[in-house]
């Protein structure tokens, strides 16, 4: 009798392992050629495409890049063959796992980052959701623990949802538009959400302590995650990016105590890296034609695609770059529009 359950029961796991290695719904071992593969689920998707697909340059960050078309990053910045390999949300040392997957797999030319002041923070070994919310057995080299993905139930429910639910949006479908969450969002009454999304700010970046914010940790994550890939490949372009969110962002910054230590870590950045002949620093926060015009935004961060074809364009044409000689003057002028600035019910109007 338990010889029968036990050969019922690896039966059912080999199955399941050859099932899932066909398949293969997260590209671990190939990419698709006999099915249309979904961009979404990126945390696990992430660690196919770095090994896999054929790119020569990554864009790198959380939601705030998503929007980047595949085609504008060709077309503006002249990238022959991108990837975002983005995760919405993600802290910087889970950014780290993923870049450092990609360099390892293909050589790459240039490294498109935006430096989200959300994936800073905590300890430099934070995931954003715990250590079992970022599957790193994925992005690793070590074979034997592939049984992780090869007989697991969550790989086996997604092989099957591949071909048994076909999804409505075409866009999921287009390599051009991975990940892209705009296609999902409504633009209607923009403004209504963003003003009660502003009354309701006390609920506003909230995943992590106010003491996990301090400037020691955003530093430390840095020092820790980002700044020793750049150290390891001088032969990499780095264009940093500080993103534009809204002014209504800032403005939360300010009332919570906040906003001059995320000036501080910019200005460290910008320090840190000044002799860097491979790295460029652009500062969109400065652009107030952006940030003050609340059409151009879905809440208090996330700005349109309109927004995500300018940014490149204005690095394209080496605007709202930033150095460690003309920081300092930038800095102070930005902190006196934002302490300036009065929320009013204006704000919210057209």
């Amino acid at each position: 009798m338990w010889i029968m359950i036990w050969f019922l029961v690896i039966s059912s796991l080999v199955f399941i392992g050859v099932f899932n290695y066909i398949v293969d719904p997260y590209q671990q071992y190939r990419k698709a050629t006999f099915y249309k593969l979904p961009y979404e689920n990126e945390k696990e998707l992430d660690a196919g495409l770095a090994k896999n697909f054929d790119y020569d340059s990554v864009v790198l960050g959380t939601s705030m890049m998503q929007n980047f078309n595949i085609d504008d990053l060709k077309e503006i910045l002249g990238y022959e063959k991108p990837i975002k390999l983005t995760v919405a949300g993600s802290s910087v040392y889970e950014q780290n796992i993923v870049l450092s997957t990609a360099l390892r797999h293909r050589h790459i030319d240039n490294v498109l980052v935006g430096i989200d002041f959300l994936s800073y923070y905590g300890g430099i070994h934070r995931f954003k959701h715990g250590g079992n919310s970022f599957p790193t057995y994925l992005y690793d080299e070590n074979i034997f623990n592939d049984y992780k993905y090869l007989v697991s139930s969550d790989t086996l429910g997604r092989a099957f949802e591949i071909f048994t639910k076909r999804e409505k949006d075409n866009w999921l479908y287009d390599y051009t538009k991975m990940y892209e969450w705009r296609s999902r969002t409504n633009d209607k009454d923009v403004l209504k959400a963003i003003q009660s999304r502003w009354e309701n700010r006390q609920d506003f970046d909230n995943e992590a302590s106010e003491d996990e914010k301090r400037l020691y940790f955003l530093k430390n994550n840095f020092d820790a995650n980002l700044k020793p890939l750049i150290d390891k490949n001088p032969d990499i372009k780095f264009t940093l990016f500080f993103p534009p969110y809204s002014i209504l962002a800032y403005k939360t910054y300010e009332e919570r105590g906040q906003l001059e230590g995320f000036i501080e870590f910019k200005k460290y950045i910008v320090q840190s890296l000044s002799n860097y002949k491979n790295v460029s620093i652009y500062d969109f926060q400065l652009a107030d034609d952006v940030t003050y015009n609340l059409n151009n935004y879905y809440d208090l961060y996330h700005y349109n695609k309109h927004i995500s074809r300018w940014i490149l364009e204005q690095i394209r044409d080496d605007k709202y770059r930033v150095d460690q000689q003309d920081q300092e003057n930038k800095n102070r002028e930005f902190l006196k529009k934002i302490t300036d600035y009065n929320v009013t019910q204006r704000s919210f109007s057209n």
